[in-house]
């Protein structure tokens, strides 16, 4: 599959269909479909985001709107700046997780949010229609460069911050040469800790590791903190909307466990409701209860997330990759957020990151992604798997029992399909994974 569309924008390998022409009409049918006034334009440092930027750039221009460039800032950073610079919406050239060979445009609206299903249908449907605008020969738009898309963000996190900003704490970065690079070093120190090495600290464009912040992707981060005792790893994806950590001794703890600590870090000042999307650990649901807190589900995707959130007026929200969503901020998934929370979280309470994460819920989860993709999938039966489950299909299929539950969906952001499984017991899960992954395959006779 050459380009993908979903709710979390654009995105697909750079080449024949994923190129120029194609950023150029995704491009000016977003002005079409967002309210008057400047964008802003961001990217993370990939090759292609560069040369994707400028063709953006012009094409908004075009279109007849300012352009505000904030450069290579992580995701988060400029939907905040979208709000404080009153902008009509922006664009972020990002790929996010995917291979350095694939790029995307992600689009957002006045608010710092990304168009919900409704917008994001009416720019495609005017991409697929050839319904474009351009200005004419006295079309007037300006073009700016602003250096201060940073500073905004980390001035807004550290005036936001539930916690006291001293926090006393060593910490070793690896943003993998992704766009946290021009943020995080400078957010910890300004919080207080010292920060031992940054790995990845160059946005060339030379990632420097497998871009999920996964324990299998995150190894010479865990060698450093084992190596600088008492320090915490901190490891973003590319656009720094995920955080994954490493405790005191260098064992990388999982991203699921990122939003469990930054709920529990959340109610433990101030009571109120919790949003996670499906696929999400149910230790998240267990942490909300636990503090009389409702909790409810959404469809995977941050627009879905954050869509439930105001729906429910959630005090905090976000989903099992690592995206952490404090409203009081800035409602969109965001590592730097996660890494306030969090820090302060276990300053507060004096306790190490490994003790925080023995006091969660116990739940083992595993992820696995099958190659294969079509625009329909069918619900499988896996009674003898997962007897008297009970079944949702709010995305994909989830079929949930007790403290346990398998969830089959496609991905809206690589052409493959997600299973999932959590147990109490890591040797149920993997029981679980394996065992659905041969009933879907025979299923679909995938080869």
């Amino acid at each position: 599959m050459d380009v993908m569309r979903s709710i979390s924008g654009l995105r697909g390998v750079v080449g024949d269909k994923f190129n120029a022409l194609l950023v150029l009409k995704y491009v000016n049918a977003f002005c079409a479909v967002i309210k008057d006034g400047p964008v802003v334009l961001a990217r993370d440092p990939r090759p292609s985001g560069e040369w994707f930027s400028k063709i953006a750039a012009g094409t908004i221009l075009s279109s007849g709107r300012d352009v505000i460039d904030l450069n290579i800032v992580p995701t988060p950073t400029a939907l905040i700046n979208i709000v404080e610079l009153e902008a009509a919406g922006g664009i972020i050239i990002t790929a996010s997780h995917n291979p350095q060979n694939w790029n995307a445009l992600k689009f957002a609206d006045f608010n710092g949010l990304f168009l919900d299903e409704n917008n994001s249908s009416e720019l495609y449907k005017r991409v697929d229609n050839n319904n474009f605008y351009w200005g004419t020969w006295d079309t007037v738009a300006k073009y700016y460069k602003d250096e201060n898309g940073v500073k905004r963000h980390i001035d807004k996190l550290i005036n936001s911050s539930p916690f006291k900003n001293n926090i006393d704490r060593n910490v070793v970065i690896d943003t993998a040469g992704g766009a946290s690079a021009v943020i995080l070093p400078d957010l910890c120190r300004r919080m207080g800790c010292k920060l031992i090495k940054v790995l990845g600290k160059n946005t060339d464009g030379v990632f420097t590791r497998e871009l999920e912040p996964v324990p299998n992707n995150i190894k010479e981060l865990a060698t450093c903190v084992k190596m600088n005792k008492n320090s915490i790893g901190l490891a973003t994806d590319t656009d720094g909307d995920r955080l994954a950590l490493v405790d005191e001794e260098g064992n990388a703890i999982g991203e699921e466990k990122t939003l469990q600590l930054a709920v529990k870090a959340v109610l433990e000042k101030k009571r109120g409701s919790v949003v996670a999307n499906v696929s999400t650990s149910s230790a998240v649901r267990a942490i909300a209860e636990k503090y009389g807190c409702n909790f409810f589900s959404s469809p995977v995707g941050e627009a879905n997330v954050v869509k439930k959130m105001k729906n429910v007026d959630a005090l905090i929200g976000g989903e099992g990759n690592g995206g952490v969503i404090f409203p009081e901020i800035h409602p969109s998934r965001d590592a730097q957020t996660a890494v306030v929370l969090i820090l302060g979280y276990l300053q507060k309470n004096n306790i190490s990151l490994k003790k925080a994460v023995e006091e969660l819920p116990r739940r083992y989860m595993v992820k696995r992604k099958l190659d294969f993709y079509r625009d329909n999938l069918d619900k499988i039966d896996i009674s003898e798997v997962l007897p008297e489950a009970t079944i949702s299909s709010i995305d994909g299929f989830k079929y949930e029992r007790e403290k346990e539950w398998i969830h089959i969906r496609k991905s809206g952001t690589e052409p493959v399909v997600r299973i999932i499984t959590e147990a109490e017991s890591k040797e149920r899960a993997e029981f679980l994974a394996e065992k659905t992954e041969n009933i879907f395959r025979s299923s679909v006779c995938v080869e």
